[in-house]
C-alpha cells in the first residue's frame, strides 16, 4: 500500500523546533537521526511520556528491560498518534533477510514461556510501519487488519501473535544484542521466552518493493491495550538500520569509505587510507552504518557514543529554550555545560558552569539567566565519565579547566 503524506499538515513540527548543534561532526550509525514530524494524541502534546524528550529519546540504541517489564527509555504516542523519523548520516537498504527493527517495549504478561509449546500473553501496543525514500511516497508494510480483534486490552494471546505480522509493536524485547533481529519462526532456546537478539519487530523492504528507504513512519492503531496516561499508544524505543550504507559525508575522505578522515582518526580510531581497516570484506562505513566495529570482525553491537546536543523552542504554547540531547544507554549519565562568547566566531571560553551533573535526564531547562547584551551561551555534553565534551570543528577536543561538571 502506498500513500503520500504531504497533505498532512495537523501535525507538531519537531524539525522546526529542534536546532541541530551544526559545527559538531555527525557520526555514522544504524540509527535514525531526526524526528520529521510528530503527532501525539496528547493535550498539550507534551504531557505524553518523555515527549519533551524528543528527538534524542528516539535517536539513540534501545533502552535496557527485562522480558516481564519494557524499556522505559520511549517516547509514547497516545491513540492513534504518530512519528514520522528520517535516517540523515546513513540510508537503510534492502539486503538478504530483514533490514530494520522497530524497537516498542513489548513484554510478557505472564511467566516467560520455556518451551516453544506453552502459551503466554503479552503486552502488545500495535504501529503500522510505513517507509519511503524520498519523504513524500510511502509504501506500508502489510498486514491482516482482522486480526487486530485479537489484541487485549491487557494482553494479547501467543496464538494471534502470527496473525500479527507486519505490525509493530507485537514482539516482547529485552536486553541483549540489538542488531540481530528475531526470527519468529525459529525457537531460540537460549533466548528469553525463543526470542533472539533483543526482540523487536523487523521488516524487509523487499516486502514493499523498496531498494531504500530514509523515511520510517510509524502509526499507532487506536486499540484500548489499556494503561491510560502519559504512556498510553504505541511507545516507540528505536529504529535499527541492519542493511544500511553511509552517505557521503561532505568532507574529506581519502579511502572512499563513507566516513570522513576526520571521524576515522578521532572517534572510530580506524585508518582513513584503507577503506577496510579490520580487513573482513566489508567497508569501514557500511560497519558503521550498522553498528559494527570497523576494526573488529566482532558481531557486537559498536556505535561512537557522544551525544548530540540540540537547542529546543518551546511547544504547546510554551516559552523559552532548552537543552536537549541524544540516548546513548540506560546505564550512562551526562554533564552539561553552559560557558559564554561575546560573538559568534569567538574562541570558547576556559571558565564554564555546570548545568547538568551526572544526570539521567536527556533535557535541561535554559537557565534563568540570559547572556549580558551582545554576548551568547553555548551549551556542550558528554557522557560522564568523557575527559572531553567532543571535538570542534578543527578536530580539537573541548575541554575546559574551570567550571567544570565535577
Amino acid at each position: 500500500m502506498a500513500f503520500r503524506v504531504a497533505a498532512v499538515v495537523s501535525v507538531l513540527l519537531v524539525r522546526m523546533l529542534y536546532l541541530p548543534d551544526t559545527a559538531a561532526a555527525r557520526t555514522v550509525d544504524c540509527f535514525a537521526d531526526e524526528v520529521v514530524r510528530f503527532h501525539a494524541a496528547f493535550a498539550p502534546p507534551e504531557s505524553g511520556q518523555r515527549v519533551p524528550e524528543l528527538p534524542g529519546i528516539v535517536t539513540g540504541p534501545p533502552g535496557d528491560s527485562l522480558p516481564v517489564s519494557g524499556s522505559t527509555s520511549t517516547v509514547s504516542l497516545g491513540h492513534a498518534g504518530w512519528i514520522l523519523l528520517e535516517f540523515t548520516d546513513n540510508t537503510i537498504h534492502d539486503g538478504p533477510g530483514p533490514d530494520f527493527i522497530v524497537f516498542e517495549n513489548v513484554f510478557f504478561r505472564t511467566s516467560v514461556p520455556a518451551d516453544p509449546n506453552q502459551p503466554f500473553t503479552v503486552f502488545a501496543e500495535p504501529a503500522t510501519v510505513a517507509v519511503s525514500d524520498d519523504g513524500v511516497l510511502f509504501f506500508t508494510f502489510p498486514h491482516d487488519p482482522d486480526a487486530l480483534v485479537h489484541v487485549g486490552q491487557n494482553g494479547t494471546p501467543s496464538s494471534a501473535l502470527p496473525l500479527l505480522r507486519g505490525l509493530a509493536g507485537i514482539t516482547p524485547t529485552f536486553t541483549g544484542n540489538w542488531t540481530v533481529p528475531d526470527d519468529p519462526d525459529v525457537w531460540d532456546p537460549s533466548g528469553s521466552g525463543g526470542v533472539s537478539g533483543a526482540g523487536g519487530d523487523a521488516f524487509d523492504l523487499a516486502d514493499v518493493g523498496l531498494a531504500q528507504a530514509r523515511y520510517v513512519l510509524i502509526t499507532d492503531l487506536d486499540l484500548g491495550t489499556g494503561f491510560a496516561g502519559p504512556a498510553e499508544g504505541f511507545d516507540l524505543d528505536s529504529i535499527v538500520a541492519l542493511h544500511s550504507m553511509p552517505v557521503a559525508p561532505g568532507e574529506p575522505d581519502a579511502d572512499g569509505d563513507g566516513l570522513s578522515d576526520q571521524d576515522e582518526s578521532l572517534r572510530y580510531a580506524s585508518n582513513p587510507f584503507d577503506r577496510d581497516t579490520d580487513g573482513d570484506g566489508e567497508d569501514d562505513g557500511a560497519e558503521a552504518a550498522r553498528c559494527r566495529s570497523p576494526r573488529s570482525a566482532s558481531m557486537a553491537p559498536f556505535f561512537v557514543p557522544e551525544p548530540e546536543l540540540r537547542m529546543a523552542q518551546g511547544t504547546g504554547g510554551g516559552a523559552g529554550t532548552w537543552a536537549t540531547w541524544s540516548f546513548i544507554s540506560s546505564s550512562s549519565t551526562y554533564d552539561v555545560v553552559r560557558g559564554e562568547i561575546a560573538a559568534p566566531g569567538s574562541a570558547l571560553p576556559a571558565g564554564v558552569t555546570c548545568v547538568e551533573d551526572n544526570s539521567f535526564n536527556l533535557s535541561s531547562p535554559a537557565d534563568a539567566q540570559g547572556p549580558a547584551p551582545g554576548r551568547l551561551f553555548f551549551y556542550l555534553v558528554r557522557v560522564t565519565g568523557q575527559a572531553d565534551y567532543g571535538f570542534g570543528s578543527a578536530g580539537a577536543p573541548r575541554s575546559f579547566t574551570s567550571g567544570d561538571c565535577p
